[in-house]
């Protein structure tokens, strides 16, 4: 085999730049070529040899890589020693023999030499066909810092970018690279109403109104495909079209020389979900055989509540419902976190309790197929735990459930608004197993205050207009036939808006 690939070498040995090397003890510089032992391409290595060779790369930066195609030693008797560096007393990768292949050998991040030292010590007796493999370097990823630039419009005092229903976005975006400059490095975005876009100034549109937070992933042109990992959270704020509910004629149809009076009412409405529903299906595996806990966890990220504002009252917090399924719930904890840490425990493994009931209708089969998920809701408000439930001997029936008795909702307190509340999931034991289907996190929706507010409202002037008393106005037409009247409305984002209302005049 080592001839075979050898012969293979010499036929596209035309398109090799880098020099074939043979077992010594020297020191080379190369990120090409292939490494033979002492006895090269065709032959043995051979008796009481004892070489140590150092491979560097070419440049500053690069780590060396050695990719073993043919490996075969004497067993436990020629022995090759592989170091993390640039001599024998760099930290040891292993030592190979017989049939026992080294594979890819690369030098580590944390080896700044990037050099590979290869020691080969053999017997007085027998010898074998030794090995055969490629040289060649990597660059190691850099660390790349993404960073939002501008936006047209710009952000405000309080770091959001505010537009109407509709309106377009202009992001300029650049990076950090901690080592070299990547002018073809690409930038993706992420607007964060389920549209992307590359490059380093990008335009979103935003026709929803919301509250989206955009991200910015910049991945330089490194082999390896090194990216940014640090988000840039940068919150757009598209305000909710003027609701004209309310805004109509006394009288839809009136005779010839009558009036009748129309009234404008224009208001805000409110963003209806802070926190939006995660429905990401995750397979809750059981513990490993290590006997490691294994810990699963959900993010949603809150960002709609005002600057600085925290939980004063932990009835603010409404409930939060996970829709799941999990056979045999003694060896689960579960968790909520709030932005700051804080936390409060629905299930504790090892608190003495340790039901053995069922969450759901679980697949026992314990083999990542989904059963069928339960609703469990939990409340500051409710008296009965998971506990409670499972010692009246059932399953645990889908309801709304209380904190631990060792735990409180009021271990919440003061915690922002805003930031990542995450849903964790620990299981402790093998043998079992679940899924989480979705979960979502509900706030008093009086926290979320109208995110603008209606500066200016008005009739637009009509000769047929014969009184207005504020939003008011009489109408009387001097003709049959239908007469519209707009009632126009403005908030604090500079949006404007229109209502129309129509009146039939009989002959």
């Amino acid at each position: 085999m080592k001839y075979l690939f050898t012969f293979f070498i010499l036929t596209i040995s035309s398109v090799l730049i880098a020099q074939d090397i043979t077992m010594q003890t020297t020191t080379v510089s190369q990120c090409g070529g292939v490494f033979y032992d002492s006895g090269g391409e065709f032959a043995n290595y051979g008796n009481d040899e004892n070489f140590v060779l150092t491979i560097c790369p070419e440049n500053p930066g690069q780590k060396i890589q050695l990719e073993f195609i043919e490996f075969n030693t004497q067993l436990n008797a020629d022995i090759v020693t592989i170091f993390d560096g640039d001599d024998i007393t760099a930290p040891p990768i292993g030592d190979f023999s017989g049939a026992n292949n080294p594979g890819l050998v690369e030098a580590s991040d944390a080896n700044t030499s990037g050099c590979i030292t290869v020691q080969f010590v053999s017997n007085g007796s027998a010898n074998a066909s030794g090995w055969v493999a490629n040289i060649s370097c990597r660059t190691p990823c850099q660390d790349i810092t993404a960073q939002l630039d501008s936006t047209v419009p710009d952000v405000n005092s309080e770091g959001e970018v505010l537009i109407c229903a509709g309106g377009d976005v202009t992001f300029n975006g650049s990076a950090i690279f901690s080592a070299n400059d990547d002018p073809n490095a690409t930038y993706e975005w992420d607007f964060g109403n389920s549209t992307t876009a590359t490059g380093q100034s990008v335009v979103a549109t935003y026709n929803e109104p919301g509250i989206f937070v955009v991200d910015l992933v910049v991945t330089d042109t490194n082999p390896l495909g090194c990216s940014s990992t640090n988000s840039i959270s940068q919150v757009v704020r598209v305000s909710p079209e003027i609701d004209f509910t309310g805004t109509e004629a006394t009288d839809a149809t009136i005779c010839f020389g009558e009036s009748t009076t129309i009234t404008g009412v224009a208001t805000i409405p409110q963003f209806e979900d802070c926190a939006p529903e995660i429905f990401d299906q995750t397979w809750l595996e059981d513990t490993p055989s290590t006997g490691q806990d294994t810990s699963y966890s959900s993010t949603i990220t809150v960002d709609c509540y005002g600057p600085g504002q925290v939980l004063t009252d932990i009835t603010q917090i409404t409930d939060f419902c996970a829709v799941m399924e999990h056979s045999f719930m003694g060896d689960l904890s579960i968790i909520l976190q709030a932005p700051n840490g804080a936390q409060v425990m629905f299930l504790e493994y090892g608190d003495g309790t340790d039901p053995g009931d069922n969450l759901g209708i679980p697949d026992q089969a314990d083999n990542g197929n989904p059963g069928t998920g339960l609703q469990y809701c939990f409340s500051p408000t409710a008296t009965q735990t998971l506990d409670d439930a499972a010692a009246t001997g059932n399953d645990i029936p889908a309801g709304t459930y209380a904190a631990l008795p060792s735990s409180s909702f009021d271990n919440l307190l003061g915690s922002p608004l805003n930031g990542d509340w995450t849903f964790i999931i620990i299981d402790s034991w093998a043998a079992d197993d679940g899924t989480l289907f979705s979960w979502n996190l509900n706030f008093d929706p009086s926290l979320v205050p109208p995110s603008n507010s209606v500066v200016s409202e008005e009739w637009d002037a009509d000769p047929t207009i014969t009184n207005t008393n504020g939003n008011i106005i009489t109408v009387t037409p001097p003709t049959a036939g239908e007469f519209c009247y707009t009632y126009r409305a403005s908030d604090d984002f500079g949006c404007e808006y229109t209502q129309e209302v129509c009146i039939e005049v009989l002959p």
